[in-house]
């Protein structure tokens, strides 16, 4: 952002990427048994300091071992719709049973944080988002996926007497 205005761009607007999303940290999934009769599974998942949760999942690429977005209690995540790819709006994770089974958050697609395959690779598949092998449970996913990151809508990004030609290692 400073490398833009000191090279004499002006901004009138800027947009948090992942504004809308709060409390969704790295889980590791531990283990993960199929519940008889459905397509869930129960899995249990180490969220770092935010403990070891149970948490009821119906993704079909969940598996031990795994890290995924884990929503805690109280996350604020994107609601899709059955096609589990159209944003219906915003919803607020809470403690639920499916099936029976109680569950304590919600692993995550790319789609319900607000992740596109062009931000990060895997996001556009139907399922969990797969994070990286070497993200450490607990951490915030938005570092890690780049929501902590801006965008300048450029329908409003003024240059102000410069010349046309800026060099790229302007903004290196």
């Amino acid at each position: 952002e400073n490398k833009l205005f000191s090279c004499g761009f002006e901004v009138e607007e800027k947009y948090e990427l992942g504004k809308d999303i709060s409390k969704v940290v790295v889980g590791e999934v531990k283990t993960c048994e199929a519940i008889e009769g459905t397509h869930l599974h129960l899995c249990t998942v180490d969220a770092g300091e935010n403990g070891v949760l149970q948490i009821c999942c119906g993704a079909d690429n969940v598996a031990a071992g795994g890290k995924y977005p884990l929503a805690l209690i109280g996350a604020q995540v994107y609601a899709t719709a059955k096609d589990h790819k159209t944003v219906e709006g915003l919803m607020t994770i809470g403690q639920g049973k499916l099936r029976g089974y109680d569950s304590y958050g919600m692993l995550c697609s790319g789609v319900e944080i607000g992740v596109t395959e062009d931000m990060f690779p895997g996001a556009g598949y139907d399922g969990l988002l797969v994070l990286p092998e070497d993200s450490v449970p607990g951490a915030d996913v938005k570092p890690i996926l780049g929501l902590d990151d801006y965008i300048f809508d450029e329908e409003k990004l003024i240059i102000s007497g410069i010349s046309a030609e800026i060099s790229i290692d302007n903004f290196i």
